[in-house]
């Protein structure tokens, strides 16, 4: 990607997007063009955030390191682009969010996770978060770590985040979070991607 970025730059272009570059779940891994069945080569969908190497705060092993990533930013910040990140607030059912913290997802009556749904899809591969768990304790903690996920990257280089889904998400927390976030680092960009 590095040798690329002159390319971008060339066509006139001051931001790079990145799709989530987490590491990306096993179970339910979507094919290609978004179908049932993976094969063995196949990436699954980016949206299907975490395995057992790590979630949000994490990158795809495939992508390369924390190391190569903070190199990228800093390039493309000499040529006098930015790097703008996609983050998705959900998780792949191996994400460690599910075992470190059950009670931050919705559940069906017989005990399994609620996967994400947005009829007539069914994304057996990602689950929702439940931003308003039983406990205030459960709730403080999840919305700690969603805005920590943001502060994580913006330590890494990163100003920009185009946010997939906010309208799922509720509007106290995104009240709260931004406030929080543009405190501490006023010039953070929040796009909104939603219907």
């Amino acid at each position: 990607m590095e040798e690329r970025l002159q390319y971008v730059k060339d066509l006139g272009f001051d931001v790079v997007f990145l799709s989530p570059i987490h590491p990306i779940g096993h179970t339910k891994r979507k094919g290609r063009n978004g179908s049932l069945e993976a094969g063995p080569d196949d990436p699954g969908s980016p949206y299907a955030i975490g395995d057992e190497t790590g979630g949000h705060k994490s990158i795809n092993r495939e992508l390369g390191t924390l190391e190569d990533f903070r190199r990228f930013v800093k390039k493309a910040g000499r040529m006098g682009m930015e790097v703008a990140l996609d983050i998705a607030l959900q998780t792949s059912p191996d994400h460690p969010y599910v075992k470190e913290h059950p009670s931050w997802f919705n559940y069906r009556p017989d005990g399994t996770i609620r996967c994400a749904e947005n009829p007539p899809k069914i994304y057996e591969d990602v689950y929702p978060l439940n931003f308003y768990p039983k406990s205030d304790k459960d709730r403080k903690e999840l919305w700690n770590e969603m805005k920590d996920i943001f502060v994580y990257w913006i330590k890494q280089g990163v100003n920009a985040f185009r946010v997939d889904n906010p309208h799922t998400k509720p509007i106290e927390f995104w009240e709260w979070a931004i406030t929080a976030i543009k405190k501490e680092y006023p010039g953070t960009v929040f796009l909104a991607e939603a219907f």
